[in-house]
């Protein structure tokens, strides 16, 4: 929905939406003036159309809170999985720090510059710059995965055997970080939110014209208000767009871990 607008500038996008809002309801505020005009309203047809409009507010509240939750989880998601692939990738360092020479090294500094490119996938702000920190996590995962497998049919320890495991979970927790990243609220539900926002408003300008009353502070409060709300859930939505974003911080200890000789990595 308005993706474009939507990586340039949210605020833009809330004058954007007010001013799409304002309209359809000063359609409607018209349409019904031009009605009365023509035609006596009588009190009994405008409580028929008070009662239509807040059906269709209680509908479009319904979508709001449905979209919102979509959008919620896959935030929620997305910050729980930077904890669990700190935590994975700390794991995995320690154990590999277990392991002797020169394999265990090597994997070492393997896990800690796979750390700092992870970092910079979970950090940035570029949808361009996604497809080279993902290749860059495969080719470190499969240099890593050959040296540790090398090492396990060499020496089939228990110490090998759990670093092979401590590995496989950081690559698991890698890819579903990038499906968190990458999955959003399905854009059927926005587009049938937005147009519900557009009808309901329109509903509510006719209601008021009925009434011959504008409302003028009133109506503004409430479209800025709801502008608002739809702003919110796409800033909740994109990953790597504006104000509301994952804290990378679970990984950036990790990686402060490793200089101190593993004592936070975990």
């Amino acid at each position: 929905m308005l993706s474009p607008v939507v990586e340039t500038n949210l605020l833009l996008l809330w004058a954007v939406l007010f001013g799409v809002l304002a309209l359809a309801g000063e359609t409607g505020f018209r349409l019904e003036g031009w009605h009365i005009a023509r035609r006596t309203v009588s009190e009994a047809q405008r409580s028929g159309i008070s009662t239509v409009t807040a059906s269709m507010f209680a509908l479009l509240a319904f979508t709001l809170g449905l979209t919102i939750s979509f959008a919620q989880g896959r935030f929620e998601a997305r910050r729980d999985l930077v904890v669990r692939e700190a935590n994975a990738i700390g794991t995995a360092w320690l154990r590999a720090r277990l392991v002797g020479e020169p394999e265990g090294a090597a994997i070492a500094t393997a896990i800690e510059h796979y750390a700092k490119v992870r970092l910079d996938y979970t950090a940035g702000e570029r949808e361009d710059q996604v497809p080279s920190s993902v290749a860059e996590t495969g080719n470190l995962q499969a240099e890593m995965w050959n040296k540790a497998t090398e090492l396990a049919r060499r020496a089939p320890t228990p110490i090998s055997a759990s670093l092979i495991a401590a590995l496989n979970e950081m690559f698991d927790a890698s890819l579903a970080q990038r499906f968190a990243f990458t999955t959003r609220v399905p854009s059927s539900l926005e587009w049938t939110l937005l147009a519900g926002s557009i009808l309901a408003v329109g509903a509510m300008g006719y209601q008021l014209g009925s009434t011959g009353s504008r409302q003028a502070i009133l109506s503004v409060l409430s479209l800025l208000m709801w502008a608002g709300a739809l702003v919110l859930i796409l800033d909740f939505d994109r990953a790597r767009q504006g104000s509301i974003r994952v804290d990378p911080a679970p990984l950036v200890w990790t990686i402060e871990g490793f200089g101190s000789g593993g004592r936070n990595a975990r």
